[in-house]
């Protein structure tokens, strides 16, 4: 589920919610290249915890598959993992 991250004004630091212009709607300073930059970084952000996530799926799904673990062991590894992206994305994100 994407985040809403909040941009804010490179002039006047107020939280942009509506964009239109071109302009912040608080002070008049040009924000379009400030936008695109944020937008940008946030993608690349959300493809490298993508990525992390995906590998760490995969080598959990290659290191339990040759042992025989139980169904509650395997159930804990993979929320341990899930827990650990959530983490990884929270202080991406703040």
């Amino acid at each position: 589920m994407p985040l809403r991250t909040k941009i804010e004004c490179p002039a006047c630091h107020h939280d942009l919610i509506f964009k239109r212009g071109g302009k912040c709607p608080n002070c008049g300073a040009p924000i379009s290249a400030h936008v695109a930059r944020v937008r940008a970084r946030e993608r690349r952000i959300e493809q490298v915890v993508a990525i992390i996530g995906s590998l760490m799926v995969l080598a959990l799904f290659l290191a339990t598959t040759g042992v025989s673990l139980g169904l509650l062991e395997g159930v804990a590894v993979y929320a341990a993992v899930g827990a650990a992206m959530f983490f990884v994305a929270r202080k991406t994100f703040s």
